[in-house]
């Protein structure tokens, strides 16, 4: 795992983010899938501003085999350490999808969500793949601070 960008040189945030991605991963995926995913987390100032979005999960190696990705987080200063690694369970959930082939983005922009497709997406938050991540995201968090 690599962390790189706003704040990565803050060694308590990065290590928790670390620790926070690992143990998202394993209880999302299992130990034995966690060992065969490479994740780069780039920690951005501004992002929601920038992008309108807290977070973004994006696969960087081959989209047959999803097996290496890239995870955006806005770090600003403005938000807690507890609201970042809500947003890492977040997108965590997301690799979680695009691993199980749960999620997949079309090339024509379509979205395959299991075995339904959308051509148009619906509203953001009736998306079922962000509903499952809305509903664990918290879950996961809440599971992670108990360590």
């Amino acid at each position: 795992m690599y962390i790189e960008g706003y704040r990565s040189n803050n060694i308590k945030l990065t290590a928790a983010i670390c620790d926070a991605a690992w143990f998202y991963a394993e209880e999302l995926l299992g130990r034995r899938m966690t060992k065969h995913i490479l994740i780069d987390i780039k920690l951005t100032k501004d992002l929601k501003e920038k992008e309108g979005a807290y977070g973004f999960c994006h696969i960087t190696g081959s989209v047959n085999k999803p097996r290496e990705f890239m995870i955006e987080l806005d770090a600003s200063m403005k938000h807690s350490w507890d609201q970042i690694l809500t947003w890492l369970a977040h997108e965590m959930t997301h690799l979680k999808q695009f691993v199980r082939n749960e999620l997949y983005d079309g090339v024509d922009g379509s979205v395959q969500w299991k075995s339904k497709r959308y051509v148009r997406s619906p509203q953001y938050e009736d998306m079922p793949w962000e509903r499952e991540a809305y509903r664990l995201e918290t879950k996961l968090f809440e599971e992670f601070e108990k360590l």
